[in-house]
């Protein structure tokens, strides 16, 4: 069975559905007929979206969601373009618990994010318990030491043979050094990690799939600028998705077992408010005309 219908006496034959679907719908004589199953349908739902007399039923999906749209978007080009220079990386936070509703809301916009090959296989989690985040942060922590020490041990062995340092290694044995800051912050009790923020979003797929990197990256993002709306700043924390493969963390994460982190973000009430946007560098472009 056809997971999509068509109501032939709605149906005006405009041939919309075809245009966008060659998989799914063909054009005979009299009628656009449809087959739409695993093979050929990867539930976009384009189809229904675009049928002007909403002759076309799709039985995977739920048609209650697919909600009429205005003509107009609402928010003009100016407007987005102040939210976006808007945004900048917040590490301070109030204790302000951030009400369930508002996170909820943001989990469910990620469903509408596209996705490569509409894969659809984003995974969120959401931490709040605090004790958890600060588990993940020492980890975070603890798992940069031990590289630290692995990678030392490695430079010292290729000194002892008298052969040069690769470039990469030279690379990441500075990064890490920065680990003795870090290491004396959470000492003096401080967070450098997640900077004590009332919740912490992680954001996962599966590792071998279409765009998973770009996929989370999507997500997260949506979620920076719809946070903004609700009063809520954000920022990306990559020192735990470099962790993030660590045993311990992986122990605590408890992700499904083929995943992989590739975003996080903290968020939480601001305790700074910046009254003007920031300078950027230009953009490095090339017009091909």
């Amino acid at each position: 069975m056809s997971w999509v219908s068509i109501e032939k006496d709605e149906c005006t034959e405009c041939g919309l559905c075809v245009t966008r679907c060659i998989r799914c719908f063909t054009d005979t004589p009299g009628e656009i007929v449809v087959d739409a199953n695993e093979d050929t349908c990867n539930l976009c739902g384009h189809c229904v979206a675009l049928c002007p007399t909403m002759a076309i039923t799709h039985h995977k999906m739920n048609m209650d969601d697919f909600i009429e749209l205005d003509n107009e978007v609402g928010i003009n080009t100016d407007q987005l373009v102040q939210l976006i220079r808007r945004r900048r990386s917040h590490r301070d936070f109030t204790d302000k618990e951030i009400p369930k509703k508002d996170l909820e809301t943001l989990v469910d916009l990620c469903r509408y994010c596209p996705t490569g090959s509409n894969v659809q296989n984003v995974g969120i989690v959401v931490v709040q318990n605090r004790n958890k985040i600060q588990r993940l942060s020492d980890l975070t922590i603890e798992s940069f030491q031990k590289a630290a020490g692995i990678l030392k041990q490695r430079a010292d062995r290729l000194k002892a043979e008298g052969k040069d340092i690769p470039e990469e290694l030279n690379y990441r044995l500075a990064r890490l050094n920065d680990m003795n800051l870090i290491k004396e912050a959470k000492e003096s009790g401080l967070d450098p990690v997640f900077y004590k923020a009332p919740v912490v979003m992680v954001f996962h797929s599966p590792e071998f799939t279409s765009a998973p990197k770009d996929n989370c990256m999507i997500a997260a993002q949506t979620v920076v600028l719809t946070a903004m709306t609700m009063g809520l700043e954000t920022c990306y924390i990559g020192i735990f998705e470099a962790a993030s493969t660590y045993p311990p963390i992986i122990e605590e994460l408890q992700l499904p077992p083929d995943h992989r982190v590739l975003s996080v973000l903290i968020m939480g009430y601001p305790t700074l408010t910046y009254l003007r946007a920031v300078d950027r560098k230009p953009m490095n472009v090339r017009w091909d005309t």
